[in-house]
């Protein structure tokens, strides 16, 4: 993913609200700074469905899993 086209992405939970710019927390991770949400990149392209950022919402960049492990978007 080219993180200069980064800016044009937003948190789906702040987003209604006028907030929600999302910033790279990892290599495969993007995270909200308004609402702690993270988001995966699977394969280049950002996971921002709001179940997803729920599911991740407060944990820790370093407890992330490596997306090469995390195989709910990645076939086999």
């Amino acid at each position: 993913m080219n993180m200069q086209d980064l800016e044009i992405f937003r948190c789906p939970h702040c987003a209604p609200a006028g907030r929600g710019a999302l910033q790279a927390v990892t290599a495969t991770w993007l995270g909200c700074g308004d609402c702690g949400r993270h988001y995966p990149i699977v394969k280049d392209i950002p996971v921002l469905i709001p179940e997803e950022g729920d599911k991740w919402a407060g944990v820790a960049a370093a407890d992330l899993p490596n997306i090469d492990y995390y195989d709910r978007f990645v076939s086999g």
